[in-house]
C-alpha cells in the first residue's frame, strides 16, 4: 500500500509539474500569506478617549496603538465625565452623562450604534463601575426624588439596558470602585467624609465607615486590589499638611490604620503586574509607591512603603507599564510626563507636553509601547521606546459644523485595552 501511494503521488506531481509548464507566459505564481504562531492575527489595541463638551454632546475618541491613528468617533452625552468598560469584555462601553442625566452604552465594533440610558431628573451621574457579570452600577451624585437628600447607586442591567433598582447613599458622593471579582461596591460621600459600602445580594448598605471608623479627612480616590481583599483610599487632609491612605479591608470590613502619604495626594494606581500601588502627590510634586502585596493589619505600616520619586509640578494620574518596567506620571502645571524606574525610582526622562496642555490622565496600554495622556484640548501618544510624543491627536469640535478655527472638545479620561 505505501508503495502504491508513493507511486500515486509521484505521478500526481508530475502531471502538476508538465501543466505548470505548458502554460507558458499564463502561469503566475501565487504567494500564499504565513500565518504566524497559534494560526490568528495579533491582537489589536485601541486607547478611547473620553471628551467633555462644554457646548453639547461629548464624544469618545478610538485610536488604533498600532497606527495613532483615530479609526472612530462616538457622540455620547451632555456633561460626559467618566468611562469604564463592561465588566467581562472590553468591548461594550458606558459613558456617564452629568448634564442630561443619562449613560451612553455602545459595542466599540460597531459605529454610531450608542444607546442612551435616561436616568431620574437630577441624577447627576459622575461614575460607572462594575467586576461582576449583567450589571453596570451607575452613581449618582445629585439628589432626585427618590432620594431628595442624598447621591444614590442605580443598578443598570446590560441586558436590557435599563435601571433595575436606585438604592440612596451619601451626601455628594463623588466616587466609586467595585471589588474584584464582584465583590461590593465602595463609595466616596464627600459631603458627609465617609466611604459607603453596598452590597448587591442583599441591595443595602452593609457598613458605613467615617473620620470615627479611621478614614481620614477628605477623602478623594480609592481603588482595589486584583484579588479584591482590599480596597485603597486617598484621603486629601487640609491640602497643606501630608494627607493619608486608608485601606479597607473587604474580608472583615475593618479599616486598617492610616499610612502617610504626600502634600495633597489626589489619585491611586493599582498596578496588577508588580502588585503595587502608586498614589500621587499634588502638593508635594511626588508620588509614592506601596508594596500592595504584603498588606498586613498587624504591621506598621499595614502596607510598605517602596519608595518615594520626586516628578513634576503637581502630579495628578500615574500609569504602570505592563512589562513591569517603568511607570509614568502626568504633571498638570508642568505640562510635562516623568518616565520614572520601577526597580529604582529614579526619574529616567521628563517629557515636554504641548506648551499650557494641563495634562488630567496618563494610561498605558497592552504591550506597553504607548503611553497616551488626556491634555486641555488633544491627546499625546508617547513612544516609550525612545519617551518621544508621537503624535498629538486633537479631539472633536464643540460644534459639529465647525469647519476653520474651531473650538475644541476637552479630554478628561482614557482607558486602553
Amino acid at each position: 500500500m505505501k508503495l502504491m501511494r508513493s507511486a500515486g503521488a509521484m505521478i500526481l506531481a508530475t502531471f502538476l509539474l508538465l501543466l505548470n509548464l505548458g502554460c507558458g507566459d499564463q502561469y503566475r505564481p501565487v504567494a500564499n500569506p504565513v500565518v504566524g504562531p497559534g494560526g490568528q492575527p495579533q491582537t489589536t489595541h485601541f486607547a478611547y478617549v473620553l471628551n467633555f463638551n462644554p457646548s453639547g454632546n461629548g464624544s469618545t475618541t478610538q485610536i488604533d496603538v498600532s497606527g495613532d491613528s483615530v479609526t472612530q468617533v462616538q457622540t455620547t452625552g451632555l456633561g460626559s465625565n467618566y468611562e469604564a468598560f463592561l465588566s467581562n469584555t472590553a468591548t461594550v462601553l458606558f459613558v456617564t452623562n452629568a448634564a442630561n442625566d443619562s449613560v451612553s452604552e455602545f459595542s466599540i465594533l460597531q459605529t454610531g450604534a450608542v444607546t442612551t440610558i435616561n436616568l431620574p431628573t437630577g441624577s447627576h451621574p459622575v461614575a460607572v463601575t462594575s467586576t461582576q457579570i449583567g450589571v453596570m452600577y451607575v452613581l449618582n451624585s445629585g439628589p432626585t426624588a427618590a432620594c431628595p437628600n442624598n447621591g444614590s447607586i442605580s443598578t443598570l442591567s446590560t441586558a436590557t439596558l435599563a435601571i433595575s433598582s436606585t438604592i440612596c447613599i451619601g451626601v455628594n458622593p463623588i466616587a466609586m470602585v467595585q471589588a474584584a471579582g464582584g465583590g461590593r461596591v465602595y463609595v466616596i460621600s464627600k459631603g458627609d467624609n465617609s466611604i459607603w459600602v453596598y452590597d448587591p445580594p442583599s441591595q443595602s448598605i452593609a457598613a458605613i465607615f467615617g473620620m470615627s471608623a479611621g478614614i481620614g479627612l477628605n477623602p478623594v480616590f480609592l481603588t482595589s486590589s486584583a484579588d479584591g481583599a482590599s480596597i485603597f483610599v486617598v484621603t486629601e487632609g487640609d491640602g497643606v499638611n501630608p494627607g493619608a491612605l486608608n485601606i479597607i479591608s473587604t474580608t472583615n470590613y475593618s479599616v486598617i490604620p492610616s499610612v502617610p502619604l504626600g502634600v495633597k495626594p489626589t489619585f491611586a494606581y493599582f498596578d496588577p503586574t508588580l502588585v503595587r500601588l502608586y498614589v500621587t502627590n499634588s502638593g508635594s510634586n511626588t508620588v509614592n509607591v506601596f508594596d500592595a502585596s504584603n498588606v498586613n493589619i498587624n504591621s506598621s505600616p499595614a502596607i510598605p512603603l517602596l519608595g518615594t520619586a520626586n516628578v513634576g509640578s503637581a502630579p495628578v494620574s500615574v500609569t504602570a507599564l505592563p512589562n513591569g518596567t517603568r511607570f509614568f506620571v502626568a504633571n498638570s502645571v508642568s505640562s510635562t510626563v516623568t518616565d520614572v524606574s520601577a526597580t529604582s525610582f529614579a526619574v529616567l526622562n521628563t517629557i515636554a507636553l504641548p506648551p499650557s496642555s494641563n495634562p488630567v490622565w496618563i494610561a498605558s496600554e497592552p504591550t506597553s509601547s504607548k503611553i497616551y495622556v488626556a491634555n486641555q484640548s488633544s491627546t499625546s501618544v508617547i513612544q516609550t521606546v525612545n519617551d518621544a510624543v508621537a503624535v498629538n491627536v486633537a479631539p472633536p469640535t464643540q460644534n459639529p459644523g465647525c469647519t476653520s478655527s474651531c473650538t475644541l472638545q476637552q479630554p478628561v479620561m482614557i482607558i486602553t485595552n
